[in-house]
């Protein structure tokens, strides 16, 4: 039998990363990944020469990602490299109208904005952002930086300042009167999954952290992150299994265990990082997030670059993420589009005519996403979604759960902050 001070099962970048930051803490830590690779949502999508990665390889808050490396042992740029994009994301509103919306800049973002859009568009734009400060700052001392209760986290005024129940299709609504603006905000949710009118308003926040932190992109991708980590796993002596499958932990309350092919592995405590929960049980009443279908493109040399996430409006939303994995001749995109229109017509029409430059092409659909076995988080259906997600609430003796299935979200950043609440849980 196998024991173990902490037995983390899934070898993602939620189970490496709180693996990892534990064994600093001088645990024997004992890491359990069913498939014979490390790396989950980390490892590209490789068909022939090209390379897509999943869209983890752009930042927003890179302190995360920081913040693991040194807590974990050598800081982040003794070992890898952030670059820090100048513009956030390109917006195609139209043919003949993008806005390369800077990060890092209110000002600039004024004038980017005004530029194209008409003076008063900026300014417009910053009222909007600036009203989640005080929500972001709410949401950053009593969600993310320490584990969410559910209500009882807040206070009555920081309630009432995240103003739970306004949903974010009618606050954008009411504050972004342009529609040009509106699609800004609400698309990109929409091809996350999400609908906006069943989304809290606080999720604005999104805006705020990108004008506020900026965008940064791994060099090398997310290929460069893994490799990094798994250096990081060697370095702290973490007992890494590959190819043992966790079933099911072992007892209630406490927990003491897991259930594997190969036995029982004994621990004080489980850190489930996996994407499917524990004996197959259901682990919250929300709906799981079905993706947006996407189209994975390979580019001939002569195809226009782009430098950066590019979201498409006006219609269908597209969001065309460029792979910094891929290190072969030409650009390996990764499409993500909601609605039935072939993406490439949808792309053409807005100004972007790749189709004569297409070397590789492969669709797949959302259901086809899901039947792979991946997992994108929860269907958000009003705040009450909160206490429902799995990692919110009470400790479990003997348990945590992290990862992009549970509290607080599937994005890197994310991820990386639920890792390290679980280590500062464990922390002696």
């Amino acid at each position: 039998m196998l024991v173990a001070d902490v037995v983390v099962v899934g070898g993602g970048f939620a189970g490496i990363a709180a693996a990892v930051r534990i064994a600093k803490l001088r645990h024997r830590v004992i890491l359990l990944e069913e498939s014979d690779r490390l790396g989950g949502q980390l490892l590209p999508y490789e068909t022939g020469r090209w390379s897509f990665d999943h869209g983890w390889s752009e930042l927003t808050l890179p302190a995360t990602v920081r913040d693991l490396f040194k807590k974990s042992g050598r800081p982040l740029d003794r070992v890898l490299d952030l670059e820090p994009l100048p513009v956030a994301r390109r917006h195609v509103l139209a043919r003949d109208l993008v806005v390369d919306l800077p990060a890092g800049s209110r000002g600039a973002q004024i004038d980017a904005l005004d530029a194209v859009l008409g003076e008063g568009a900026g300014a417009s734009w910053t009222r909007w952002v600036d009203a989640f400060d005080e929500m972001w700052e709410v949401l950053r001392r009593q969600a993310l930086e320490q584990r969410l209760l559910g209500r009882s986290s807040f206070t009555r005024e920081q309630w009432r300042t995240l103003s739970p129940r306004t949903m974010l299709a009618r606050a954008v609504r009411r504050g972004l009167r342009d529609p040009s603006l509106q699609s800004m905000v609400l698309d990109r949710h929409v091809l996350d999954g999400q609908q906006p009118r069943s989304l809290p308003m606080f999720f604005g926040v999104f805006d705020l952290v990108e004008r506020s932190f900026g965008r940064w992109r791994i060099d090398g991708g997310t290929s460069a992150l893994l490799a990094a980590l798994e250096r990081r796993l060697e370095e702290r002596r973490v007992d890494v299994r590959l190819s043992t499958r966790a079933h099911d932990v072992v007892g209630s309350h406490p927990v003491t265990g897991v259930v594997t092919d190969e036995g029982v592995v004994s621990a004080d405590v489980v850190v489930w990082a996996a994407p499917g929960p524990p004996g197959g049980r259901s682990e919250s009443s929300a709906l799981p997030r079905v993706p947006a279908a996407r189209t994975y493109l390979g580019l001939g040399p002569h195809a226009p670059v782009l430098a950066q996430q590019t979201m498409l409006h006006g219609g269908t939303p597209v969001r065309i993420s460029p792979s910094a994995t891929h290190t072969g001749d030409g650009q390996a995109w990764t499409v993500e589009h909601a609605g039935a229109e072939d993406p490439l017509v949808s792309m053409r029409r807005l100004g972007i005519d790749v189709e004569d430059h297409v070397l590789h092409r492969e669709d797949v659909s959302a259901v086809d996403l899901v039947r792979r076995g991946a997992r994108y988080g929860w269907q958000w259906s009003g705040w009450r979604t909160a206490p429902s997600v799995p990692g919110v609430g009470q400790l479990r003796p003997g348990y945590l759960r992290i990862g992009v299935n549970a509290h607080p979200g599937p994005s890197t950043e994310m991820v990386a902050l639920g890792a390290a609440a679980a280590a500062e849980t464990l922390r002696p």
